[in-house]
């Protein structure tokens, strides 16, 4: 099978684009991407649209492949392809990885030849390996065995709530030994319980079970005083709350290694949006108040917060179209990250900002090569028109299911095309 023709693999000339510079968007009349001899050659005028390093997701979940009814590795290669992303960080609450087997399968099929998106390894996908067997609190994963592979970038808790103080010690402790990055969602399980929404003025009027602020601090205060106490570097992933921040701050003060990204709805949303009862809010962790959300911008100016989240998580519709409380929570992004999110965060920070947090920070993360260095030129872009708005439907999605909160929404911005190792796609 030729891959490459279905891939569309081609030379590029782009016309009359602005293209990054590292510093920022300069008109260029033409600018070429070269991939080979022989191959076709493919002109697009840009029309003035921005010329962006590809980006790369942390927080994804493909579900395969103990839930591939839901989601496949092929789906969310395609969603990492229409959205602009040249890698992302893959960790699944449904597989996870905690021996060496169990990576070998899923970079197996990663980069298995079958899937039509993944030609030639196009995509930097990097795993969290998890820190014990199955997400539980029993036994710990085969870390050190796990992190003789380069493409394990560190160990996660799936999205589950911290099990017990000492298991994290045990956890952390053994962890410490192969120098990875341990990245933890701050929750505490028994205030956490049966909750789904933020608690606060609109669970109580709508008597939703709610999830309070310092179910997240006080997870987030006890993995800090062990990162302190076992010199551990740690990840908080998907901070929703600028109590958390301030913690992160103080913990940075005392020379403790912590880092951490806020996630895409929360940056977007505010809890008001759960008067709608609508189950594709349902999200976790929690989306939270104006005031929870502005925390947040002001962590991302400030320079607190280290990346942006995609927190890409694939739900059948049938799971959600139940009543909010009994739906399954979570919420495709992949696909529409850059358009809903570049208009108000480039304002906010400025591009180059923007850029860094969708792009180059959560590949240096994860230790995967930046889509753009400053020293050489991008192979991997995405052209985004920012003045061009967007009515998102579910064909924008990949797979079967169209889980987002934006369905139906209009964008302020559209991406016209993608070119990530090679194959060029217009959307």
């Amino acid at each position: 099978m030729k891959m490459h023709k279905e891939l569309n693999i081609k030379n590029l000339v782009l016309k009359n684009a602005k293209v990054w510079n590292g510093k920022s968007f300069e008109d260029r009349n033409e600018v070429a991407f070269e991939q080979g001899k022989g191959l076709a050659t493919e002109e697009f005028d840009c029309n003035g649209a921005l010329v962006m390093p590809a980006l790369f997701g942390l927080g994804v979940d493909f579900m395969e492949p103990l839930r591939d009814d839901v989601y496949t590795f092929a789906d969310g290669l395609d969603a990492l392809h229409r959205g602009g992303f040249c890698g992302a960080l893959y960790e699944s609450a449904a597989n996870p990885i905690d021996d060496a087997d169990k990576l070998s399968a899923m970079k197996f099929r990663v980069n298995s030849p079958d899937l039509e998106y993944n030609f030639a390894n196009r995509f930097d996908i990097k795993f969290l390996g998890a820190y014990s067997k199955g997400f539980g609190s029993d036994s710990l994963a085969e870390m050190m065995e796990l992190a003789e592979d380069d493409s394990v970038a560190g160990f996660g808790d799936g999205g589950e709530a911290i099990p017990s103080t000492r298991f994290i010690r045990l956890a952390m402790e053994y962890g410490k030994m192969t120098g990875k990055r341990f990245f933890f969602q701050p929750m505490d399980k028994s205030l956490r319980k049966h909750g789904c929404v933020h608690e606060g003025a609109y669970s109580d009027m709508l008597g939703m079970k709610g999830i309070p602020r310092i179910a997240e601090t006080i997870a987030a205060h006890t993995v800090l005083e062990m990162a302190r106490f076992l010199q551990v570097p740690v990840h908080f992933k998907q901070v929703t709350c600028g109590e958390t921040l301030d913690l992160v701050r103080e913990a940075r003060k005392k020379g403790i290694d912590v880092t951490c990204d806020v996630g895409l709805y929360h940056l977007l949303l505010d809890d008001s949006c759960l008067e709608t009862l609508d189950s594709a809010y349902h999200i976790l962790p929690p989306i939270r108040s104006a005031a929870d959300r502005e925390a947040l911008w002001k962590g991302i100016e400030d320079g607190t917060v280290n990346a942006i989240s995609m927190n890409h998580t694939p739900v059948l519709g049938q799971d959600t179209e139940v009543n909010f409380e009994d739906s399954v929570p979570g919420a495709l992004s992949l696909e529409i990250a850059l358009p809903a999110i570049w208009k108000e965060l480039s304002a906010r920070v400025g591009e180059a900002r923007a850029i860094e947090l969708l792009s180059l920070a959560p590949a240096k993360l994860v230790g995967a090569k930046p889509a753009f260095d400053g020293n050489q030129k991008m192979s991997n872009i995405v052209i985004l028109d920012p003045n061009k708005p967007h009515e998102v439907s579910k064909k924008d999605f990949a797979g079967h299911v169209s889980n987002s909160p934006l369905l139906g929404k209009i964008l302020p911005s559209s991406i016209l095309a993608t070119f990530v190792s090679g194959v060029w796609t217009k959307l």
